[in-house]
């Protein structure tokens, strides 16, 4: 059974180093797709974000709304995906700093808004507060060796 998940394993992991090369080739397929169902690369980005926040919060169910963002702090540094912090609890602001996927951005000059994450906070949050949840990148910045870094605002609809 070991070796299942083991292989398992493997295969997700190359297909996640082989994506880049995949989604070129896959391009001239998807983006008539997409333009052709109103959706852009950012929409399809938060839901798969928003989907997988969920998919954690319902495996943190036991966790508090403070628990549940240490423990994803924990994971974030953990899986080496960067650092996330709560900078304010009222207002809820998070910020990511060093993030692994929005650094190999560095340099652009441009504000890259990093819809995966929004996506993934606002299914998270409001999967585990059972209330609407928006969230919005309020800013960005080059962290350490050129990385991004990014403030999330957090708004939970009463």
């Amino acid at each position: 059974m070991a070796s299942k998940a083991m292989e398992a394993g493997r295969r997700e992991e190359s297909f996640w180093r082989e994506f880049p090369a995949m989604a070129d080739y896959f391009a001239p397929g998807i983006v008539p797709l997409l333009r052709y169902l109103g959706l852009d690369s950012k929409q399809v980005m938060h839901e798969f974000g928003e989907q997988l926040g969920k998919k954690a919060a319902a495996r943190l169910a036991n966790l508090s709304v403070d628990q549940m963002l240490a423990e994803f702090a924990r994971v974030w540094q953990g899986y080496r995906l960067g650092s996330l912090t709560v900078e304010s609890r009222d207002p809820l602001i998070l910020q990511i700093s060093n993030c692994t996927v929005c650094g190999q951005l560095q340099g652009t000059g441009e504000m890259f808004e990093c819809a995966f994450h929004e996506g993934f906070f606002q299914g998270a949050l409001a999967a585990r507060l059972g209330k609407p949840v928006a969230v919005h990148q309020e800013t960005n910045f080059e962290g350490e060796a050129g990385t991004w870094c990014r403030r999330l605002a957090v708004t939970v609809s009463t």
